[in-house]
């Protein structure tokens, strides 16, 4: 039963994702490998006299289903024409009318060089010309950065150039749920066995390598590659973090006009960090920042995250924080302690895969509240993989009382729950 449920998984993923390579509408992505005119090579077939260029300037990687980098380019075309002539374009299904000057038709149109389609000149019914565009000899393996975490690898291709992306989904019940992953790959000069296919979806459950034979288009010659992944047992939706280090607390009391203040440059400060993912783009958060010396300050919260305003090829997004607090405060033991809920509100950023160094995340953020009767601000900024550092500036008072901390810490990560 669980191996239908895996193949239906496989065949619906495979006829969203590579139906149709509709890749006008796909955002830009990161240049990660540079391209140029000179590493295309254009075949022509054509009754007519006919020319095309590469714009220089178009060449761009787009992100397809939001995993997978493909090259696009736009082409200039020129087609010599008689009085009567009615020519136009089919390129994958769709039909491209030019426009006419004098004797010649002309238009601009995108193309995408790792797949196998042709562009069919027509005059009226008939075929008149063809045109396709391939790979030069270049050899890169273009693993995204949405497999970072995966270690994917491939063996047998050192010779051709390759692109994958990586996406993975949950599967069986709650409380026990698996990694299902799917790593999209293609290529520009191979197909697969006994198909005139160059793309295709390697599903991981168990980890184990999966083998993939193909023909090189160039040479007819049969080559095998394998595709190797690490996924882990399971995938938590509760992730917890603990932080420490020495912060700067410095606090006040101004009760019964009598002013009394207190500076400590490194009192010990704890925190707890907590993480339910609902989806990938929505979570609740919490966290609790414990500084004490003379003085005790406590602040914790619980938030819903939502994420929004991608950017960078995605690397960049921004978070809503919208939620409650609470807050402890003694300034010493012959005042009278604070605890109350506030419900400041915040906005956090995050930038993955920071400086093209993979899964190392730049994120900071900060809470704002528009309360009139008290002061709060909370402004951090986190560097890290695993572990992280962050630096943290709090501020809260009221008419008589205040607490300042600031200061480094750095955070691990803790267990993964549910």
């Amino acid at each position: 039963m669980r191996l239908i449920i895996y193949l239906i998984i496989f065949t619906l993923i495979s006829s969203k994702v590579y139906a149709n390579f509709n890749l006008n509408g796909a955002p830009l992505a990161e240049n990660r490998i540079n391209l140029t005119p000179q590493d295309f090579k254009i075949s022509i077939e054509s009754q007519k006299k006919m020319k095309v260029n590469i714009d220089p300037n178009s060449i761009h990687w787009v992100r397809y289903n939001k995993n997978l980098l493909i090259p696009r380019i736009k082409i200039d075309l020129f087609i010599e024409s008689n009085k009567s002539d009615s020519i136009f374009v089919e390129y994958k299904k769709e039909i491209f009318h030019l426009e006419k000057n004098g004797r010649q038709f002309s238009s601009e149109l995108f193309y995408s060089p790792f797949e196998n389609s042709p562009l069919n000149i027509y005059n009226d019914k008939k075929v008149i010309g063809k045109v396709q565009i391939s790979m030069n000899k270049k050899y890169n393996h273009l693993i995204d950065y949405t497999c970072s975490r995966n270690n994917i690898k491939i063996d047998g291709l050192e010779n051709y150039f390759i692109s994958l992306g990586c996406n993975t989904k949950r599967i069986g019940e709650f409380g026990k749920e698996k990694p299902l992953l799917t790593v999209n790959w293609i290529t520009p000069n191979l197909i697969i066995k006994n198909t005139d296919i160059n793309h295709g979806t390697a599903v991981f459950t168990k980890g184990a390598p999966i083998e993939i034979s193909a023909i090189d288009k160039r040479t007819n010659k049969l080559v095998n590659f394998r595709i190797t992944s690490r996924i882990p047992k399971r995938l938590h939706r509760l992730f917890t973090a603990y932080g420490f280090g020495p912060y700067a607390l410095e606090t006040a009391s101004n009760k019964d006009d009598q002013f009394e203040d207190y500076y400590s440059p490194a009192a010990p400060a704890l925190f707890f960090y907590t993480n339910y993912k609902i989806s990938e783009e929505t979570s609740i958060r919490g966290f609790n920042a414990l500084v004490f010396d003379k003085s005790v300050f406590n602040n914790a919260g619980a938030y819903l995250g939502s994420d929004f305003g991608f950017s960078l090829d995605n690397k960049l997004y921004f978070t809503t924080l919208l939620g409650v607090q609470h807050l402890f405060f003694k300034f010493d033991n012959d005042t009278t302690e604070v605890s109350e809920f506030i419900v400041p509100q915040g906005i956090e950023f995050m930038y993955r895969h920071a400086f093209d160094i993979p899964n190392y995340i730049i994120s900071g953020g900060g809470f704002l509240s528009p309360s009139e009767s008290f002061d709060y601000q909370n402004i951090w900024i986190r560097w890290g993989k695993n572990y992280f550092w962050e630096l943290n500036y709090i501020y809260w008072a009221n008419d008589n009382l205040s607490a300042k901390m600031w200061g480094l810490s750095v955070g691990f990560p803790f267990k993964g729950f549910l």
